[in-house]
């Protein structure tokens, strides 16, 4: 992401610890031990629970790298100080100080950095009033009773009248590094508000990883209120990458959007004005949205507003427009009732009849062959999409909603803490983490308490595993076996090649403790019994920029980056994997402090998978020689992907300082030689498709950023040419069946290259221009 620059140490840094060299583990005593026999598992079948297991387990939660750790509190009831929820008394302060305790500040600025310092505020059931915004940090989660939603109401005496009820952004950062922020499980509710107000119910100017899911907005009838704001000042509305499953109901605007790049997933729009106003947006990808009784369903507004817009397997009644604008659009699968034009440009309603039900409707730049021809569409239809085994029972593209359990209750769920594991950033936790996923599989949830759990040998998570983090806790990979990069050796197995099964990953960060060019971060072999029963939600990926590992102080030297990780995620051809918001960051600039950051990461993520990968909501950036790269996969389904290539790049230029590897598949720039601008060719590819057996890779919507050269020049201003290429598709057959709708760029002279670092220039951004700097509507060269 790109970073604003910060200043300033972690002066509260616990410097006794050193993650690079784990400490023997040692059972605590003072937890209770769980049994690891086959035999003594038990679980209670599902059924209505009277209220959220998250509030009555233990909490043992810890910040390690924080000096005096052990009186900082990580889990906040907010009625332990002193909200009431009686839907009368002002719950504002209590709000505030569950907020702040321990000494927590706006932008991690209070000497403990962006990480030092998490918290989750929970609320349980009940009607909050607040008379002004409640002010959250990055770093916080706010969760809610997930089985009786809590409600937040504005009062009427709310104040400021154009404020927000709660203010997500932390004015302390940047909008685009206001990372590690969510919210969920909450009704927030703006009627008892005058109707003439301009309240909103949230302003969201954040960025990638950051979790908005579970929260219905409850506006005035007929009123000025708006749901949804992302107002970041002169910085903008941000950088984001997922939010979804909300509702919206009353008011002038569902979601004022004004961001870089979005997916957007499962939305519900009921009785809104206007359920999408777009101010500002580069890409956005809109799946299973849901518009009724709406004036207009999405308003794109005027030419220049969005780059791109996709909005696939969705439904709009009662609408007097469904989507208006002018913008590159893809439609697909878009269902109409009772409504007025589906689609108006520039004052003109197309005519496409009253629906796209199985049909793909297009309108800006197409290529249709690989020999660079250029079809420049003021609308027209397409064949439909191949969808392969993407789809669920009713034929729409899976959408699985992160999981919380809200069936069971705390008897169901252990925490790894309970098998000795500490978390602390010192002790080697493998044998407790495998101890306690063995014993839970089929059985319980294992619920990591917030903390920072060094490995040194892989973790096996075997079939029946349900896993649950604490504002993201993390496991770090350390030691000598993540060491060798001719043998590299994973840290994070989900399941062995051949197993079948369910494997729900919630809320967890996986990083490196020291420079480690053998660390495969996670690696998924497991298929599921149905589809999404291996999954992945607001988990991310972050190498180096933090006081938890030695690279944010070992990999300095400009011109010269550490071989941080091999590789952060590989989706082998066994898996079967659902994906969303997810970021995998190698780190431009520290979170905690003013060291500068040399990451050199070889890999983002490596796809081989032939049974189905569903990508919503994810952002891959910094690596070496890619961002994504697909060998001979098959079925794979994107909403949403955003990158960013290494602002250091091309000095040194890829691969250095990786060899290829031949078994990996990777890039080897040999053709670079051929090329006169040759340090432009040497860097990373945002997405690499290879392949002979390649097969249906449906991407919707994309963003590929390069920001700069050697950290110096700004490609916005030389001529937009700072990189070669970025997409480079090899050896795929010409029914392949690769579908790559709204392609976004900045900074790149090749949009879509045929064949490698000197291949065939198969679309190029000076004949496509728009968005950030290009856009295709549609390149179907081996459709």
């Amino acid at each position: 992401m790109l970073s604003e620059g910060k200043s300033g140490l972690f002066a509260q840094r616990n410097d006794s610890l050193q993650p690079w060299s784990p400490s023997r583990l040692e059972p605590l005593p003072e937890y209770e031990r769980l049994s690891v026999s086959e035999s003594g598992c038990s679980i209670q079948s599902p059924s209505p629970q009277k209220s959220y297991w998250l509030s009555e387990i233990p909490h043992q939660g810890t910040s390690p790298f924080l000096t005096n750790n052990t009186n900082y509190t990580v889990f906040r009831n907010v009625k332990d100080y002193g909200a009431k929820g009686d839907g009368s008394s002002d719950d504002t302060a209590a709000f505030t100080a569950a907020i702040n305790a321990g000494g927590r500040c706006s932008g991690g600025t209070c000497g403990t950095g962006s990480t030092g310092q998490p918290a989750l505020i929970y609320v349980p059931q009940g009607t909050y009033v607040v008379s002004s915004p409640i002010q959250l940090y990055i770093d916080t989660q706010v969760i809610g009773d997930a089985v009786n939603f809590p409600t937040i109401k504005a009062s009427p005496a709310f104040a400021p009248s154009n404020g927000s009820v709660i203010a997500g952004f932390d004015p302390g950062q940047g909008s685009t590094t206001n990372f590690y922020i969510g919210l969920r499980n909450l009704n927030i509710d703006t009627t008892s508000v005058s109707i003439n107000s301009t309240v909103s119910g949230l302003n969201w100017a954040v960025s990638q990883a950051t979790n908005l899911i579970y929260v219905n907005f409850v506006l005035a009838p007929n009123s000025q209120h708006v749901g949804i704001q992302m107002d970041g000042g002169s910085g903008g509305g941000g950088s984001g990458t997922f939010l979804g499953d909300l509702t919206f109901t009353g008011g002038l605007i569902g979601i004022h959007l004004n961001n870089q790049q979005y997916a957007f997933k499962n939305i519900t729009f009921t009785g809104v004005a206007t359920g999408i106003a777009v101010q500002h947006l580069f890409v956005g990808t809109f799946q299973k949205m849901h518009f009724e009784d709406c004036g207009i369903a999405i308003d794109v507004g005027q030419a220049d507003t969005a780059g791109s817009v996709s909005l696939i397997d969705s439904t709009a009644d009662d609408c007097a427009v469904v989507l208006n604008g002018s913008s590159s659009f893809l439609l697909e699968n878009v269902h109409v009732t009772n409504s007025g034009p589906l689609l108006y440009v520039n004052g003109t309603s197309r005519v496409l009849g009253n629906d796209l039900e199985d049909q793909t409707y297009v309108i800006g730049h197409l290529y249709f062959n690989s020999n660079g021809t250029l079809v420049q569409s003021m609308g027209q239809s397409l064949p439909y999409t191949e969808r392969g085994a993407l789809t669920d029972g009713d034929g729409l593209y899976l959408a699985k909603s992160q999981p919380q359990y809200i069936e069971y209750g705390a008897d169901s769920v252990v925490s790894v803490k309970n098998v000795g594991a500490r978390g602390d950033g010192q002790t080697d936790d493998t044998a407790a983490i495998n101890a306690a996923l063995k014993a839970n599989a089929g059985c319980k949830i294992t619920y990591f308490p917030h903390g920072v759990y060094l490995v040194t040998d892989t973790i096996y998570v075997p079939p029946g595993s349900r896993i649950v983090g604490e504002v993201w806790s993390t496991i770090s990979a350390s030691g000598k076996a993540f060491a060798n990069e001719r043998d590299p050796h994973v840290m994070f197995q989900v399941g062995k090649p051949g197993e079948v099964g369910v494997a729900e990953i919630s809320d967890m960060l996986f990083t490196v403790a020291d420079v480690l060019p053998g660390a495969i971060l996670v690696e998924v072999n497991m298929a599921g019994s149905q589809k999404g029963d291996v999954s992945f939600h607001n988990s991310h990926y972050r190498v180096g920029g933090a006081a938890d590992s030695r690279t944010e102080t070992a990999c300095q030297t400009t011109g010269s980056p550490c071989k941080a990780a091999f590789l952060l995620a590989h989706l082998t051809p066994s898996s079967q994997t659902y994906i969303e918001n997810a970021w995998l960051w190698s780190a431009d600039h520290d979170l905690d402090g003013s060291y500068n950051q040399v990451i050199g990461t070889g890999r983002g993520m490596f796809i081989e998978s032939t049974r189905g990968t569903w990508l919503v909501g994810t952002a891959s950036e910094h690596h070496i020689l890619y961002a994504y790269q697909t060998y001979n996969a098959q079925n794979i389904f994107v909403n949403m992907q955003q990158v960013e290539t290494p602002y250091f790049q091309p000095i040194p230029s890829a691969p250095t300082p990786w060899k290829p590897n031949a078994t990996w598949h990777d890039p080897d720039f040999v053709g670079c030689g051929k090329n006169t601008t040759e340090p432009r060719c040497r860097m990373q590819w945002a997405l690499r498709i290879v392949g002979e057996q390649t097969s249906t890779i449906n991407i919707y919507g994309s963003g590929y950023w390069v920001f700069f050269n050697n950290y110096t020049t700004d490609c916005g201003n030389n001529n937009g040419n700072c990189q070669d290429s970025v997409v480079d598709l090899e050896k795929l057959p010409e029914d392949a069946n690769v579908y790559l709708y709204n392609l976004n760029v900045r900074g790149v002279e090749e949009i879509v290259t045929i064949g490698g670092s000197d291949g065939l220039a198969a679309a190029e951004r000076a004949d496509n221009p728009g968005s950030w700097g290009g856009v295709l509507a549609a390149y179907l060269g081996f459709a």
